[in-house]
């Protein structure tokens, strides 16, 4: 009973971050709509933060599937990276608030732990999935996570050994940069789109620009 009524508050909690801003839901609302009160929340969750985390995980579903499967794949190093970075645009441009949250802002550090222990109170939703893989997979950040992909790439000679951190880099932060400037109209789905594709489209012109083979 008391699990069931742990997940139903993080379903709650997704079902209105669909369309409020994390920094804008309220535990208030989340008690009247699970039919409880507040003190009966903070039995599961050390804080409303912990709460709308777990609620946020949801929405790394769809990503989480693609980078296994991506990972899963026999395709070369530097067509796993473009296909790692297509996925990634195309869930982080739909939802740039939760993505923010969880690759550069302050849910970062607890990425991994989060993902695995919402695995373990939902684990049907995820059956196909290696828990193992997502844990390990996002202990680690960004940046070192796409250096592991790039560094690969170079050592099958897509790009020089030399340039593989620096163009490592620059595919980061350019797509943070460019993710920020959606932060107001991401809600919007063309909006979401257009923010995609154009990162696809700097992302190629970059590959171009370093690529060796």
């Amino acid at each position: 009973m008391a699990s069931n009524k742990k997940n139903e508050l993080i379903v709650k909690t997704y079902e209105m971050l669909k369309t409020t801003s994390p920094s804008d839901i309220k535990i208030r609302n989340i008690a009247s709509a699970c039919n409880c009160t507040t003190p009966v929340i903070y039995k599961y969750f050390d804080d409303l933060d912990h709460l709308v985390r777990f609620a946020a995980v949801r929405f790394l579903e769809n990503y989480i599937i693609d980078l296994q499967e991506s990972a899963n794949s026999n395709s070369s190093p530097l067509d796993m990276l473009i296909s790692m970075w297509d996925s990634f645009a195309k869930y982080a441009f739909e939802n740039v608030e939760i993505f923010e949250l969880f690759f550069w802002g302050r849910y970062k550090e607890q990425l991994g732990d989060t993902i695995f222990e919402y695995y373990q109170l939902f684990p049907d939703k995820w059956k196909n999935l290696d828990g193992l893989f997502t844990s390990v997979f996002f202990n680690n950040d960004l940046k070192e996570r796409n250096y592991l992909i790039v560094r690969r790439a170079a050592v099958t000679g897509h790009f020089s050994l030399e340039d593989a951190r620096l163009f490592s880099d620059i595919c980061c932060d350019l797509f943070h940069g460019l993710l920020l400037e959606y932060k107001d109209s991401y809600r919007d789905p063309a909006k979401a789109k257009e923010g995609a594709e154009t990162y696809m489209q700097m992302l190629m012109s970059l590959i171009s620009r370093y690529r060796i083979k």
